[in-house]
């Protein structure tokens, strides 16, 4: 999942990871999709360095711990090999402790939180997260489901959209992010994002000889 979480030499920390002057969280392994393009499969769990694989999940005092101090870094991003709303009290307590410390916030997230949850998660984000970027690999229902095998099939590509509409009541930077997928027509997602009125960031396509 974080390919626009790399790019360069990686502080080696299975919870967190220094990226330029952005610190991530590996908060969990569990994701909304299977993507088969993930480097999560196609690295087998490396990250330049890094064994992000989680042997068992951190509880939020260990990833607050594992922070130091929040107003060392631009921003502190939950982006790891899974997707960190599943985990959402402790993505909370995290974002709140980071917060209350000077620290500024982002997510990166598949957009499926809300049908995760079976309710509206964005509300318990209010005055925690300063962004969130949501990945949208596909232009038609169809496409989406054949490229990320997402738990809730071809419905997913408009739960995702429509997760994105609503952010933006709650969170100040929504951005849709689309990796340069082989065949994937990304100027179509890019006016997917500009209809639903948000951000658009293009992610670089990142195979096995990059690792």
């Amino acid at each position: 999942m974080p390919s626009d979480c790399s790019e360069s030499e990686i502080k080696v920390n299975t919870i967190s990871y220094v990226y330029g002057n952005n610190l991530y969280l590996n908060i969990t392994n569990k994701c909304m999709m299977a993507c088969p393009y993930c480097i999560k499969h196609k690295w087998s769990n490396d990250f330049r360095g890094n064994d992000l694989k989680l042997e068992k999940e951190p509880s939020a005092a260990e990833v607050i711990a594992s922070i130091g101090d929040p107003k060392k870094y631009d921003e502190i991003i939950f982006c790891g090999y899974g997707d960190a709303l599943v985990n959402l009290e402790d993505v909370i307590k995290i974002s709140k402790w980071i917060k209350d410390n000077g620290g500024k916030v982002r997510i990166n997230t598949a957009g499926l939180a809300n049908r995760y949850h079976g309710k509206n998660i964005l509300p318990l984000l209010k005055g925690l997260v300063d962004a969130i970027s949501i990945s949208l690999n596909g232009t038609t229902p169809e496409e989406h489901n054949a490229l990320n095998r997402p738990m809730f099939k071809e419905e997913s590509f408009n739960e995702i959209i429509n997760f994105a509409k609503l952010a933006k009541e709650y969170i100040p930077v929504v951005v849709i992010t689309a990796v340069e997928l082989p065949g994937l027509d990304t100027s179509k997602v890019e006016q997917i994002a500009k209809n639903a009125g948000v951000g658009f960031r293009l992610r670089p396509y990142l195979d096995e000889e990059e690792n």
